[in-house]
């Protein structure tokens, strides 16, 4: 029963489930719950079964993993099991595009994500995987203390992803069942510790457990509280995964009643509310669904988009005539919207736009291809184009679209020019064809040297510290952090630079999928660019990083393989992009032009990266705390010894408490022969280690018995030859324990804090006596 451990394997599992609570906060059904459970209760019974058939710590741990692969094979693999009960490489292999499409579900959305089914297989395994590691490590390996860094990597990836920070409530939970397995394993440890064999103080033959959980009590209290505390103190850093939402609107900051979308972006704002109205429900049948467009805006002048069009053309039955060359290929799409809560004019189309039908209500176009209707509908249906162009369809020989020569879409901000045009230099060579230029700005703006924030930074002058009264586009350009207004403006401008047709689109993302229905909120507000290519028509570009907006269209991306029927861009000016998947859902990573682009400075890393360097420092001042303890300990009574035979006495004393470390004690109240015989047995001390251990027993009795102040030889040094062979005969776990949680660095924590108790009296009695 002693090796089935049930107790400790109780605490690991709840503290498994516990850890995991936080990502109800992530998503938006708890269907993932239940199959969690199941996930920990297989391993922590099958880890039981295995530990009681005394079989290795490494067997334990494979079939425990074994086990719970079968668990999640038999509950989410039915239909691609052998005979319906063996998994195979066709399980894996579906397995694999599960998880491909919950990465692309929570890439593509913004949290609470939609709990699909590849949802519930990845936290299931995610969850089965964070229960067996930490009952390997505090049950099969007797090592809590490491399982505390597998729970604190399971709650920070919690954590760092809520966009308001997690709730101190959820932090309670798993941090009590931690400290309760440290203090159920720590106590039966500790209780071995105690012998009488080194010569102590008056006073001080007492059960050391009191000591060491009284000390146990004081550490584990400082560190709850000094991880509630710290988050109050240091600021709650930008999500790094899951994204916040554009979430701004005028007329609604919550409730259920009508919503619009502002018409006019200003560059200068951050934003600081979301709202999570619903703004509409649909189903659709693509797979991937595209954003839903409700307006464009043409015009920027001074920090603000706008647009000064008025929708006054008819589109008669809705139908609008099929975009682009008829040789390319594309499928039809269909999009039927209910609940519709956007306020008239305004309304969410797919585009290219084939057919739309509202019923009774009209359809306008404005003059650069935005619609309008006369008043609110609740449902409608659309169908629309999705388009798979080729490189060659994107040729910019044909006609220009309708505008251009009005100058509608060339206009380029003046205050920004001149960095705008470093910039575009910089990124872009001179030679570079349009669909080459529109690919390097986007794999530039979503590269890692931007930051998606709703706060925008006040660029401040590094010499007078004075806040810079710059241009809001510089500013972006300069802080190289914003929201998808600020990306998408750079990407405008910096094309228009190059002489290509392109326009700001606002709108919505996909939302979240919930039982095949599409939920849209206020949050989910987006803006991107729009480019012009004759054979195509307007098309979609998205520069804002994916932990917003999802992932890049594929046209978009740069290819892997470059050929002469593909892209590619010249090398005589600037150094050719770094190649990236062209199907890759989220091309942060690769696809910017790392020869040309400068890399962010060690300070700029330090605080993008601060609060994961703060977790970590802690992680290992804490692990630092006891073994340090130790060593000033063991330093200072040889410091305080008053001769020789202390100083043995001390060297004996701490060689005694360090085999207890590692659960070698003699029996209470042995003699120093006595001990020596039992260490030297329970040690397998052979060799020269057991003469060692002969030498200090002999030198021990010689220094209780000798003359005062007669020389005794010094046995430091064997006894260093003990404890080194006594160290390397026990298992990895023994060891990485006793140098983490020393009993000397308890003692020592337990002195310091008497003697802090004890100071005010000490202090008040000599004030008495003056």
């Amino acid at each position: 029963m002693n090796r089935t451990r049930p107790t400790e394997t109780l605490l690991a599992a709840l503290a498994s489930f516990t850890v995991a609570l936080p990502l109800l906060t992530l998503f938006d059904a708890n269907t993932w719950v239940r199959p969690s459970l199941l996930a920990i209760a297989t391993i922590a019974l099958a880890g039981m079964g295995l530990r009681r058939m005394r079989v290795s710590a490494w067997v334990v741990v494979l079939g425990q993993l074994l086990a719970g692969f079968l668990m999640v094979s038999w509950l989410h693999g039915r239909g691609h099991l052998y005979l319906g009960i063996v998994p195979g490489p066709d399980t894996v292999k579906s397995f694999g595009i599960l998880f491909g499409e919950a990465g692309q579900t929570v890439m593509a959305f913004s949290a609470p994500v939609p709990t699909e089914r590849g949802i519930v297989v990845a936290i299931t395994v995610l969850v089965g995987v964070t229960a067996l590691v930490v009952d390997a490590l505090a049950v099969t390996l007797r090592s809590p203390a490491l399982a505390g860094l597998a729970l604190l990597t399971a709650y920070l990836i919690s954590a760092t992803n809520s966009g308001d920070g997690l709730s101190w409530k959820y932090f309670i939970l798993p941090v009590a069942f931690w400290l309760s397995l440290l203090a159920t394993q720590g106590i039966g440890s500790a209780r071995r510790w105690g012998t009488a064999v080194p010569l102590g103080r008056a006073g001080e033959d007492r059960d050391p457990v009191l000591g060491v959980a009284g000390t146990a009590r004081l550490l584990g209290a400082g560190a709850v509280v000094l991880a509630i505390v710290l988050p109050t103190v240091l600021p709650h850093l930008p999500t790094t995964f899951l994204a916040d939402g554009l979430g701004r609107t005028e007329n609604s900051r919550g409730g259920s009643g009508a919503v619009s979308l502002n018409t006019t972006l200003d560059l200068r704002r951050s934003l600081d509310d979301q709202s999570q109205t619903p703004v509409l429900t649909y189903t659709t049948s693509a797979t991937s669904p595209e954003p839903l467009r409700v307006g464009i805006l043409t015009d920027y002048r001074r920090g603000e988009w706008s647009t000064s069009f008025d929708a006054n053309r008819p589109v008669p039955g809705g139908r609008e005539e099929p975009v682009g060359d008829p040789d390319i290929k594309r499928t039809t799409q269909e999009v039927k919207v209910s609940e519709n809560r956007l306020t008239g004019p305004q309304i969410a189309l797919p585009t290219p736009l084939l057919d739309v039908d509202l019923g009774s209500v009209a359809l306008r176009e404005n003059f650069v291809g935005g619609y309008e209707v006369d008043r609110s509908v609740t449902d409608y249906t659309a169908s629309y184009s999705r388009l798979a162009p080729t490189t060659v369809d994107f040729s910019d020989d044909g006609r220009k679209p309708r505008g251009w020569e009005e100058g509608v879409y060339n206009d380029i901000d003046g205050e920004s020019i001149s960095r705008l045009s470093a910039l575009v230099d910089e990124v872009v060579p001179a030679e570079a064809t349009p669909l080459e230029t529109a690919r390097l700005l986007q794999a530039h703006f979503r590269s890692s040297q931007y930051t998606y924030s709703l706060q925008l930074p006040q660029p401040t002058d590094p010499v007078s510290g004075r806040t810079m009264m710059a241009d809001p586009l510089s500013n972006f350009l300069v802080s190289r952090t914003g929201y998808c207004v600020q990306f998408a403006t750079a990407f405008v401008m910096a094309a228009r630079l190059k002489d290509i047709p392109a326009r700001m689109a606002i709108g919505f993302l996909p939302g979240i999928q919930t039982n095949g229905t599409y939920t849209v909120r206020a949050a989910d507000a987006h803006a991107w660019p729009e480019l012009w290519f004759p054979h195509l028509g307007w098309t979609r570009f998205e520069p804002t990083p994916g932990t917003r907006s999802g992932g890049a269209p594929a046209y978009s991306l740069i290819p892997t393989d470059t050929s002469p029927a593909e892209s590619s861009a010249p090398t005589a000016t600037g150094a050719a992009p770094t190649p990236s998947v062209a199907d890759r859902p989220d091309p942060d990573a690769g696809a910017v032009d790392r020869s040309t682009s400068t890399s962010p400075g060690p300070f700029t890393w330090l605080t993008d990266n601060l609060l994961t360097i703060v977790v970590l420092l802690a992680i290992v001042l804490s692990l630092l705390l006891l073994p340090v303890a130790a060593s000033v300990r063991r330093r200072r009574l040889r410091t305080a010894a008053r001769d020789d035979a202390e100083r043995v006495e001390a060297d004996w004393s701490s060689l005694i408490s360090r085999l207890g470390d590692i659960g070698i004690a003699p029996p209470e109240g042995s003699t120093p022969r006595q001990a020596g015989v039992r260490l030297t047995h329970d040690a397998l001390l052979r060799g020269e280690p057991q003469e060692a251990m002969g030498r200090i027993v002999a030198t021990v009795e010689q220094a209780r018995y000798a003359p005062p102040h007669a020389p005794i030889n010094d046995v430091s040094a064997d006894a260093r030859t003990v404890w080194r062979a006594a160290l390397s005969a026990r298992q990895r776990s023994d060891q990485v324990r006793a140098h983490l949680f020393p009993r000397d660095g308890l003692r020592q924590w337990n002195d310091s804090r008497q003697a802090l108790l004890e100071w005010p009296r000490a202090a008040w009695s000599r004030l008495r006596r003056h």
